[in-house]
């Protein structure tokens, strides 16, 4: 039995051992298709950068003999953007941060040099994988659609506007607070947001003071409450209402009545379903079993009695010389390591000092075994 639970011990270690180096792997694949994906991006925006820096030097310089750039392949599609940067590039997950940003959100644009900054638009959605989120009705900008796109729609416009991302370091929350000298509500951008648990405090029995987190907010079904800070009293900043959802019924839903009645009952007299079933359900043989039947302990059990009486029985079958070899190993056991005394480690010393040569001042002394 001992046998059996070292070897499903051991296949579970090394299970561990290769499920952490394919996790390890996983992440660093991941890790450079990111950089892959952030490279290919970054390589769109500088070509961008370049080729409108160049045109702009060349009608400056050129005046009426510029090109025409708006001809051509780039007729239809001069001056937009490609849908690449419509895609945002997921960041590791070590480096994703909460900024407390929600859909439904009231947000203000302050990134240095935007032509839209200061407007103040709600959040339709957000990206937490990439730290972004699209603002309705801002940011918006004229997209260029590929052609294996347009082949199967009726509206074969080549150029549509859509609402480009926003990296969420780019807008700052805004929510209405009273004047602290009027009391008049006005809206305020929120600089920086603390995200904060919710911990209550109550008192106990035994009169002290007993704290107690929200399951909710600690199971993930609520968000933690959101704080300004550094401002004193603190101040919270609810979430957006989001409305209810709703559920259409339709003709083949089971009944609620059938869903909660209790067709099973549990009981300790029966299993909750026969032991063949069980067997289907897992491996009945799989090495890492390691909860096993009575009657197959039993069979272990007794695989290692008889595998011990034999090794028993081996002994009766020593030889008078063996037995006074066992017998002469337990008794230098029992007496433990040997001790010198110190009579003898004099004449080790006495011998050693015979064997050295003279020295330059006159013979060796020796002391207790001990060379001066």
């Amino acid at each position: 039995m001992q046998k059996l639970l070292r070897r499903t011990a051991l296949v579970k270690r090394q299970a561990a051992r290769k499920a952490k180096q394919r996790e390890g792997k996983d992440a660093s694949d991941t890790r450079k298709i990111q950089l892959n994906e952030q490279t290919a991006t970054n390589v769109s925006i500088r070509q961008n950068i370049r080729a409108a820096r160049l045109a702009r030097h060349e009608d400056w310089y050129l005046g009426p003999l510029a090109p025409k750039r708006d001809a051509g392949e780039s007729r239809d599609t001069y001056g937009t953007l490609s849908p690449r940067l419509l895609r945002g590039v997921e960041k590791p997950k070590d480096k994703l941060k909460n900024w407390g940003i929600v859909e439904g959100d009231r947000v203000v644009i302050v990134q240095e040099g935007h032509r839209e900054r200061g407007k103040i638009g709600k959040v339709r959605e957000i990206r937490k994988g990439a730290e972004e989120c699209f603002i309705s009705g801002l940011n918006r900008a004229d997209v260029a659609i590929p052609d294996y796109l347009l082949i199967n729609e009726q509206d074969k416009t080549p150029i549509r506007p859509y609402e480009v991302p926003l990296p969420l370091s780019a807008v700052r929350l805004v929510h209405p607070l009273p004047h602290p000298d009027t009391g008049v509500l006005r809206d305020v951008i929120i600089k920086e947001l603390q995200l904060k648990r919710e911990v209550s405090r109550s008192w106990d029995g035994a009169g002290g003071r007993s704290a107690k987190r929200d399951y909710r907010q600690l199971s993930g079904e609520m968000p933690p409450t959101r704080y300004i800070a550094g401002l004193t009293p603190r101040v919270s900043i609810p979430y957006p209402e989001t409305p209810p959802e709703e559920f259409e019924d339709h003709d083949c839903d089971t009944l609620r009545i059938e869903v909660e009645e209790k067709s099973f009952v549990p009981t300790l007299l029966r299993p909750p379903m026969p032991p063949a079933i069980i067997d289907e359900l897992r491996n009945k043989y799989s090495k890492f079993r390691d909860r096993h039947e009575d009657a197959f302990i039993a069979k272990k059990l007794e695989e290692d009695r008889v595998a011990e009486e034999w090794k028993r029985s081996i002994r009766k079958m020593d030889t008078p010389l063996k037995e006074l070899h066992r017998k002469e190993r337990a008794e230098r056991k029992a007496k433990g390591k040997p001790v010198l005394s110190e009579e003898t480690l004099e004449r080790i010393g006495a011998v050693m000092a015979e064997s050295l040569p003279p020295a330059p001042g006159g013979e060796a002394a020796i002391s207790g075994g001990v060379i001066w």
